[in-house]
């Protein structure tokens, strides 16, 4: 199908504006920056060819963005080696203007959802990452709203344990060095 100049204009903004998000959103899911560059251009690809069946370009974001997990997910799934390699720079990156604090607490978040099973990582990512409805999850889960509920309210739980225990070892570690246990008898 071949978009009209105006179309083709509109197209070419909605790109420009959404790009980023929804690479970072896929990127959080995958983990891999080769594979979210092909789901996401593969995506914008299937948008274009489908532009026609948006009803709204309020909601080109979180649409394109579910067809780009799609095709992450179909990635993922013809891929021989589903082992993820974790890539924390580029969270260093996106935090480069933050302070120390602040990174260490990042570090933390992104160990706790490496640490999640994936359909917990998962739905985390598209509730709070993507700010996709639960309704928008259901759909694109292929789960009931009730479920989807259920499986966000788990996942909260396993993250917030998580990230106890990463806040609970980064004290402890401190605390050890060797220097503060000195031996106060001799």
């Amino acid at each position: 199908m071949l978009l009209s100049e105006r179309d083709l204009d509109v197209f070419e903004i909605l790109v420009k504006q959404n790009y980023e998000k929804v690479f970072k959103t896929i990127y959080f899911y995958t983990k891999d920056k080769y594979l979210t560059e092909d789901a996401v251009q593969q995506a914008f690809i299937i948008a274009y060819k489908k532009l026609n069946q948006l009803k709204s370009k309020d909601k080109f974001e979180s649409w394109v963005t579910s067809i780009a997990l799609n095709e992450a997910k179909h990635i993922l799934k013809n891929k021989i080696n589903k082992k993820i390699t974790i890539i924390n720079d580029f969270h260093i990156e996106t935090l480069s203007y933050s302070e120390e604090d602040n990174i260490d607490l990042k570090g933390d978040i992104d160990n706790a959802l490496n640490k999640l099973k994936h359909k917990d990582n998962e739905i985390l990512v598209l509730r709070y990452y993507a700010d996709l409805t639960l309704q928008q999850i259901s759909d694109l889960l292929d789960i009931s709203l009730s479920n989807t509920k259920v499986r966000l309210h788990r996942a909260k739980e396993a993250f917030r344990k998580l990230m106890n225990q990463e806040i609970n070892q980064n004290q402890e570690v401190e605390v050890q060095w060797p220097y503060q246990k000195k031996n106060l008898s001799e």
